[in-house]
């Protein structure tokens, strides 16, 4: 019996000693829980086990003594808690027990971390529906401090921890809902071309063509000459009447200060912000005075700029007899209704009698000596443009925003000249 009780002993000694001489370095018994971690955010999930590290030597070894690593779960909490009360951040603080905790954690914040995606309009007049929208995207952004914290908070509490990632959600500046406004007609306006001959008619149709479907964010100022173009031939204009230094000329893209004007008092219904705008000599036929646009490849321009805080759509078109020009964007607050005021007129000049000799004004078939009107005269005007602001059927406001003079001119006869 004495001797089995020895051999017993030896066989114990032996198996402590082959026990101690396999323990990983670091002093951690397999009775001690370990860290468990799942992170979650919506769908996203990322799970942390705290597995043991090895030290490759003694310098290293010490260093994680220090610091706990392959300490139990209670020591680690407890190095970490030391740390944070001496001012360190919960990242720091936690990856200085843990140090592979951020594997886990940088790629799942990758993950979340995104920037918002505004919604987006697009606009294609000449189709039906002429709007397409595409909607806003919110973006997140981790708490990457709190994320920590929130770690060492459930590790606290329970080996076995849950953690929800903290994010701040990131809102898009445009909605679709904001954007929707933009669908809106804001203001229409249209002028007569019933009895424009057919190359005016064909300067204003391609003017408005050019303008046709323009997109005028919030603060930029749209140029009726940059977005149209010079007035030349191989531009594609036709030579027509315009007014030169007071009088009728022939010259090419005559109609397009008509387009201009159309756009203008669209503008002005709108509640645009009017930058450039420029008085003909002679008050235009098609709009009340006050209220026209001339404009000229010498540097007369109008131009306005988009106060809305939203994108501005421009839809311009002629029909067989109207220049038509409509804007969608946010709406003014109040309705606004133009007023041309009248604050002087002259006497209409006297007729100017013209021979027609090299049929200029198409007398060829009258008889000799008969004549016919080509043009009726107009008096000179000043005349004061304003802007009345309505509210529920109210005028709240009136505003001055422009004064003008207009010269006169002469009516034209034409008479067919004699032959010899």
């Amino acid at each position: 019996m004495r001797k089995l009780g020895k051999v017993l002993l030896f066989l114990c000694l032996v198996a402590a000693l082959f026990s101690f001489v396999h323990l990983p370095k670091g002093r951690v018994y397999a009775h001690e829980q370990r860290a468990k971690i799942q992170l979650s955010f919506g769908t996203l999930t990322s799970e942390y086990y705290d597995e043991i590290l090895y030290a490759p030597d003694f310098t290293v070894e010490a260093d994680f003594h220090n610091r706990k690593i392959n300490a139990t779960l209670s020591e680690k909490i407890e190095c970490v808690q030391k740390n944070l009360q001496s001012g360190s951040q919960p990242k720091s603080a936690m990856l200085y027990s843990f140090p592979l905790l951020e594997k886990k954690v940088l790629p799942i914040i990758k993950q979340i971390n995104c920037a918002p995606v505004d919604a987006t309009i697009s606009f294609k007049p000449y189709r039906a529906p002429m709007f397409t929208l595409t909607r806003e995207k919110v973006g997140y952004e981790v708490d990457e401090q709190r994320l920590y914290y929130e770690i060492f908070l459930a590790l606290r509490k329970n080996s076995d921890a849950k953690v929800s990632v903290p994010a701040k959600t990131l809102l898009p500046a445009v909605t679709v809902d904001m954007l929707k406004e933009c669908t809106n007609l804001c203001a229409t306006f249209s002028t007569s071309i019933a009895t424009s001959t057919a190359n005016r008619k064909h300067n204003i149709a391609l003017a408005l063509s050019k303008i046709n479907g323009t997109r005028i964010e919030n603060g930029e100022q749209f140029s009726f000459n940059k977005t149209v173009g010079k007035r030349t031939e191989s531009n594609g204009f036709a030579t027509a009447k315009i007014i030169l230094d007071g009088q009728y000329v022939d010259g090419t893209g005559g109609g397009v200060c008509q387009a201009s004007t159309t756009v203008y008092n669209c503008a002005l219904l709108s509640g645009m912000k009017i930058t450039e705008v420029h008085a003909h000599s002679l008050a235009p036929s098609y709009v009340p005075a006050s209220f026209d646009a001339m404009v000229n490849s010498a540097g007369c321009d109008f131009r306005f700029e988009n106060t809305t805080g939203l994108p501005l759509f421009v839809r311009a078109y002629t029909t067989f007899d109207r220049a038509v020009v409509e804007f969608y964007c946010k709406k003014p607050r109040e309705k606004i209704v133009r007023e041309s005021k009248l604050v002087s007129k002259s006497d209409v000049p006297p007729d100017k009698i013209v021979e027609d000799a090299l049929n200029e004004y198409d007398t060829a078939t009258l008889a000799d000596g008969q004549s016919k009107r080509v043009r009726y005269g107009a008096p000179s005007v000043t005349s004061e443009g304003y802007l009345c602001y309505y509210d529920n059927g109210k005028m709240v406001d009136k505003k001055l925003i422009r004064k003008d003079v207009y010269r006169a001119i002469s009516g034209i006869i034409a008479v067919k000249k004699k032959t010899e």
